[in-house]
């Protein structure tokens, strides 16, 4: 999972290589050059390339602050499409990994991918009158 990147060492009124705010952020550096794919506004009209205090700042808030997605109780994270999806079929199938805790993998309705979210025993309970589950052996 990845881990959240705190904005307040980023001074605004200097400006890094992707290798000082890697350091300062604590990231890679690819994970920085990634960034800019993203959007981060870097200055390339000079080498070595250079990151605004500000931008960065603001990148990373912006970043902080976007809206969590949340899947409906009968909704899947699909890999293929990016998006929740509901299951093909109507089948899923349950990996439970401890008493408490497991995962629910179905088919997307659209491309047929796989899709998943974590799920315990009492949403598995609340989705069969609309899902036929079939537990696996853990382990």
């Amino acid at each position: 999972m990845a881990r959240r990147v705190s904005a307040r060492k980023v001074k605004i009124h200097s400006q890094y290589t992707y290798e000082q705010a890697a350091d300062l952020l604590g990231v890679s550096v690819q994970t920085v050059r990634l960034w800019r794919r993203s959007g981060l506004q870097v200055l390339v009209s000079q080498k070595p390339h250079l990151i605004l205090g500000f931008a960065l700042k603001d990148f990373l808030n912006k970043r902080a602050n976007r809206p969590k997605r949340r899947l409906g109780r009968d909704q899947f994270l699909c890999m293929a499409c990016n998006e929740p999806k509901r299951p093909y079929g109507g089948i899923a199938d349950y990996q439970p990994y401890t008493d408490a805790r497991g995962r629910l993998e179905v088919l997307c309705e659209t491309c047929q991918g796989l899709c998943g979210k974590f799920a315990s025993p009492n949403l598995c309970a609340e989705l069969a009158p609309i899902l036929i589950i079939t537990t696996c052996n853990a382990r």
